[in-house]
């Protein structure tokens, strides 16, 4: 067999894996067989099994270890995360474009959430409102507003935007700590934050998606024009 009809064949294994993943309904933790069952239940041999292995690996669908079985691992966009990664470390990216993108994931996020979440959903983001407004520490104000936002963004129910805004915390947290600095540097507060954040929360509760709409955008147009005022460059950290 050439070595592009076993990376095919490999593939293919890791896509009937995955399925018969699903269809078992394993979960995080629970082992695969071994590789010598996986070879005779799919007819290949153990090295095309392996190569299926290390597919799902890189793609987070399982985890590895030496000498025991392949697990399941919690469902995490890892390809996502390291596509980000790799973007941004490259130069390939500014917070003005984070910002962009958060505009086109929280604005719709917030509009979804106000259709869509329980009252336990909508206790729990106050609760983490409140934990942002009383933070005082810079890391902890950062820690806490980021995990307000991925509430809104949980609540909405959408899961492609949820494993988007997962895989960029490590970028949107140092926005969010430079967005601070600023803020104090040019000798403000966070008031203004807190307001708009309660003004999203408001109209949540309310069921008014087209006011948390307008509302998450107000809020991130004026923390984009906060980073537009400063002459320093808006490269993401890692940028060349």
């Amino acid at each position: 067999m050439r070595g592009r009809d076993k990376v095919l064949l490999g593939a293919q294994v890791a896509d009937q894996i995955r399925a018969m993943i699903k269809e078992q309904g394993l979960a995080d933790g629970d082992p695969l067989p071994a590789e010598a069952t996986l070879a005779d239940q799919f007819g290949v041999s153990q090295r095309v099994v392996r190569d299926a292995l290390r597919v799902l690996s890189q793609q987070g669908v399982i985890r590895t270890q030496q000498g025991k079985p392949a697990v399941v691992a919690e469902r995490r966009p890892l390809a996502i995360q390291n596509y980000f990664r790799l973007a941004l470390e490259d130069g390939l990216g500014s917070y003005d474009e984070l910002l962009e993108l958060r505009q086109a994931l929280e604005v719709r996020a917030a509009g979804r959430a106000a259709l869509s979440a329980t009252p336990d959903e909508i206790k729990d983001v106050r609760a983490k409102l409140v934990r942002a407004e009383k933070a005082t520490r810079l890391d902890d104000r950062v820690d806490a507003d980021l995990a307000f936002h991925f509430a809104l963004v949980s609540v909405g129910g959408n899961r492609f935007f949820t494993a988007i805004f997962e895989s960029l915390s490590t970028f949107l947290a140092e926005e969010r700590r430079r967005g601070q600095e600023l803020t104090e540097s040019s000798g403000g507060d966070h008031q203004q934050s807190h307001r708009e954040h309660r003004e999203i929360v408001s109209a949540i509760e309310r069921g008014d998606s087209e006011t948390a709409e307008r509302a998450m955008r107000v809020h991130l147009d004026r923390v984009q024009r906060e980073f537009a005022r400063t002459d320093r460059p808006s490269a993401v950290p890692g940028q060349r």
